[in-house]
């Protein structure tokens, strides 16, 4: 690309317009315009942001011809020494689309009214031309004193170019500032470098795979590269990375591999610049569908364009922050030999490797070749001896990746040191990331390799596939260093007893493995365990443990969270898949690491208690058969030593008449499902309840993170709907609930509601007060709940950007007895419960129990429902009647037409 005969095209384009504030505008209009077609027709990113900081060039030095001639028309005589400079990356030649442009307006002594005059103009101009121009005035003393006291002004002027004016005054500047940039404090400037590198990774979330990483600055970004360009520069005088070369500082190829990636990540940057037409450099959900298209990614292997381009970008990403580490490394320690050879202290582990200050380093480049199983002893011992790997054997490792094949795989010299690493009582999860930063693990177990960097495009999880497996076992480390002793003492306990751990991490490892293929991926997953299993070693059963995890990894969670847990059937059911209580153990502690690991706040103390709850009924299930006790129990009988222990406690204060009504009226399933400690007080509610005005409870749960709201009404068609339409209007979210008819026409409707960290605001006396006051307005006909609910305001807590969902409804007759359980997954927006309910309502559907959840930006909703018979839908028109209404009516608007559908039938 010929980026100077586009500038000068552009110039000649524009030239007639005798407002320079005019010119500049159309002169950068166009100019944008024209790298964006190239940009769009292949253009690599490198060459764009060359050619545009060639653009900018031209114009600025014309537009400083044009401005400089105008004031010195009004201030005659003698012009002083005046220079245009450019600084940091557009001082680089690496001028993305819409980054701000870095001007150092530098004059010889005094700023005279003519220099002046001359920096304000150019200034608005620039400004006026929708560039956003950063710029220093300053004399080459300022720019001395400020260099050797502002680390900032020390690195901007690392990169000063010359652009127009005084090119003497350059040269003098060059002469006298750059030998006291490269010659004094150069320690302290590379320390400061690399602290801000630490702070700088550490504020935009200290990872490269995050979901929404910063192009520029993340770690990884394209600042690393700089960072290392600016300590080179600092301690060896490089130039640019090129100069690095003949010093074995980087070899040619590693060289090319970075300026590959940077030449990607110039380009990502280059289509968020032109797609937002700002200054945008984070990756954003909604930009990452766009860049991937524009860029021409499409979908492989059973994974989207999306994820493909993702993958891509966390791959260049992390290459970038290997080699420029690499390259900080030895520059910062180049006086020291690269093969320790020679030396006065350390240990000798064996021969080739040597335990010297605290890393691991190698005396004998060929010891892989000779014993290719140090590529997996290493990191035993590093682990062992509480000590890293060294650059350099690290680079060694990498080298040498080739070594590890099928037989490797398969021979004891390799698996032994593997499961050692396992077994350790610390610093797993840090051996096997190390493992992972180097190649090795993904070598050594190829399919897991496969899900390096792999990326599914949602936001429930907040790392890559590879780097969530891991995370588990750090989840299981935490627990079993009592870090949540507190909070968890019953799961901290089965993580300190658990048996052979390392089947547990093999588990949290391949727990998701099978994704990506296509179909369930647990299934796919456990099928490809057992070869696995085999290649490493594993006796039969151990090897079926691990494939059971992974087939089951996600049947806690879903029977916990979407299933109602009262329900009798639904424990048997999954004590039965269970098999032993042993396998339970293993399952809820990954299942709990599963959640831990998938970002800070999925974790919560609800789902805490369900899933302890869940654990507590297998488990005693599980108990009484192992020891030839199970019998399952006769309901009816249940029933009727429940109501007898709560008509002993009730008769101390209520007639006997009241009570045995209450017996009565009130559905068995209310006896089976409602905790006995709960039970008087919903005896005392409904008996409050008068026939008129609805009577609430209110009862706070702030150590579990929810509060209890129980409702007594009349029972009318929608009431369901109606009051979880209030309860949305008002910014409370449902948890679940439980609805219970009683015959004689009262209902008693009970709701978790979650503080979602808000205590607060949800325990908050006048919160409840609005909720009476609604609540009565709308059961009196005197406020239309659906103008409450549209009418209502968007959280005021900030929502996280999540990528589009669709809407799926599911109807399952089988896993309950009684009621047909819907599913429905949708976009969460206002109102999308009380949409649901009212749907419900419509199709003639009465809810039993409600299990809500949100995952970001979609829903889990789950209802167990009868039809106006009391029975389940088991008729196939039907059910496709339900499912096909409820997907009408939530479907957002891209999906289908908005609004209520009439009922189908």
């Amino acid at each position: 690309m010929d980026a100077v005969a586009i500038s000068l095209a552009l110039l000649q384009e524009v030239q007639s317009e005798p407002d320079l504030k005019r010119l500049a505008r159309a002169y950068v209009e166009k100019g944008r315009a024209a790298l964006f077609e190239r940009h769009r027709s292949g253009a690599g990113g490198l060459e764009i942001v060359v050619a545009w900081s060639t653009v900018m060039d031209h114009l600025i030095r014309y537009l400083y011809s044009a401005i400089s001639a105008e004031c010195g028309g009004r201030f005659p005589g003698n012009r002083p020494s005046f220079a245009l400079v450019a600084q940091g990356g557009y001082g680089r030649g690496e001028l993305n689309p819409h980054s701000d442009i870095d001007l150092l307006f530098l004059y010889s002594r005094k700023i005279s009214p003519f220099v002046q005059a001359v920096t304000e103009k150019l200034q608005h101009t620039l400004w006026d031309a929708g560039m956003e121009p950063s710029h220093a005035t300053r004399a080459i003393a300022d720019c001395i004193r400020l260099a050797e006291s502002d680390m900032r002004v020390r690195t901007s002027l690392l990169d000063a170019r010359f652009l127009c004016g005084d090119y003497t005054l350059f040269q003098e500047f060059e002469k006298k500032v750059e030998p006291r940039l490269l010659k004094t404090g150069i320690q302290r400037f590379i320390r400061e470098k690399l602290q801000e590198n630490n702070a700088r990774h550490a504020q935009y979330g200290g990872s490269v795979y995050l979901l929404e990483p910063e192009v520029k600055e993340g770690e990884g970004g394209l600042r690393d590269i700089q960072t290392a360009r600016w300590i080179a520069r600092a301690r060896l005088k490089a130039k640019d990375l090129e100069a690095l070369v003949p010093s074995g500082i980087i070899d040619a190829a590693a060289l090319v591999r970075l300026k590959e990636s940077q030449d990607f990540l110039l380009r990502v940057r280059n289509e968020l610049h032109f797609a937002t037409a700002k200054h945008q450099d984070q990756l954003t959900f909604e930009q990452q569908e766009n860049v991937s298209s524009a860029l021409g990614f499409e979908g492989e292997e059973g994974l989207r364009g999306v994820e493909v381009f993702m993958r891509t970008y966390y791959l260049h990403a992390a290459q970038i922050s290997r080699l420029s580490n690499l390259i900080i490394h030895r520059i910062t320690d180049c006086d020291k030999p690269r093969f320790a050879t020679s030396y006065v202290f350390g240990r000798t582990l064996r021969e080739g490797i040597r335990l010297l200050k605290g890393q691991l380093t190698i005396t004998k480049p060929e010891v892989f070749k000779s014993a290719p199983d140090n590529l997996i002893r290493m990191f035993d011992d590093a682990q062992k001896y509480q000590c890293q790997l060294s650059h350099e054997a690290r680079e060694l490792v990498r080298q040498n990746l080739h070594l590890i094949d099928d037989e490797f795989r398969r021979s004891a010299g390799a698996n032994m040191p593997f499961f050692s690493i396992l077994k350790w009582k610390e610093s797993v999860y840090e051996t096997l990331a190390e493992m992972h930063r180097s190649g090795v693990l993904g070598a050594f177990i190829p399919e897991f390799g496969r899900l390096l960097c792999m990326v599914l495009h949602d936001a429930y999880h907040i790392y890559t596939v590879d780097q969530h497996s891991l995370h588990l076992i750090k989840e299981i480390e935490r627990l079993r260093a009592g870090e949540y002793a507190q909070s968890l003492p019953l799961l901290t306990q089965l993580g300190r007893e658990a048996e052979k751990i390392e089947l547990l991490y093999l588990g949290m490892m391949f727990h998701d493995i099978g994704k990506g293929f296509g179909g369930g991926h647990s299934e796919i997953g456990a099928r490809m365990v057992r070869p696995i299993a085999r290649r490493m070693r594993l006796n039969a059963d151990d090897g079926a443990l691990v494939e059971f995890l992974v087939r089951h990894h996600l049947l806690m969670t879903h029977t916990a969270f979407r299933r109602d847990l009262e329900d009798h059937k639904t424990i048997l059911d999954f004590a039965k898949t269970m098999g032993s209580v042993n396998n339970l153990k293993m399952l809820y502690l990954l299942t709990f690491a599963d959640v831990k690991a998938v970002g800070p706040d999925v974790w919560n103390p609800w789902k805490a208690s369900l899933m302890g709850e869940l654990y507590v009924k297998a488990l005693n299930i599980l108990e009484e058969a192992e020891k030839g006790e199970f019998q399952r129990d006769d309901l009816l009988a249940v029933i009727r030593r429940v109501q007898t222990r709560v008509r002993r406690q009730l008769s101390k204060e209520y007639s006997e008449e009241a009570i045995e009504n209450f017996l009565e009226v009130m559905p068995d399933r209310y006896f089976l499902s409602t905790p006995e400690d709960d039970i008087p007080a919903h005896f005392e509610l409904m008996e409050r309840f008068d026939g008129e005005k609805p009577e609430v409870s209110v009862e706070h749960f702030p150590e579990r993170d929810c509060t209890s709201v129980v409702i007594c009404a009349q029972d009318r068609p929608g009431l369901f709907a109606s009051i979880t339409g209030v309860l949305t209007a008002l910014q409370l979210d449902i948890l679940n609930a439980r609805i219970f008819t009683a015959s004689d026409g009262r209902i008693l409707d009970v709701f978790r509601i979650s503080h979602h960290g808000r205590s607060e605001v949800v325990m908050g006396e006048q919160k409840w007060v609005k909720f009476r006051l609604a609540l009565e307005g709308v059961l009196d006909g005197k406020i239309d709940v659906e103008n409450m609910v549209s009418s209502a305001k968007p959280r005021l807590f900030p929502q996280k950007r999540a990528p589009k969902v669709s809407t799926v409804v599911n109807v399952d007759n089988d896993a309950s007895d009684d009621f047909t359980i819907v599913e429905i997954f949708t976009e969460d927006r206002i109102g999308v419960l009380f949409t649901i309910a009212h749907s419900l309502h419509r199709l003639g559907l009465s809810i039993h129990v409600a299990k809500i959840s949100t995952n970001v930006d979609q829903v889990a909703d789950v209802f167990y429902v009868t039809d106006q018979r009391g029975g389940k839908i088991t008729e196939a028109a039907e059910v496709e009647i339900v499912r096909e209404y409820l997907r009408r009516n939530l479907a957002p608007t891209n999906e289908a037409n908005p609004g209520l559908a009439q009922p189908l039938h």
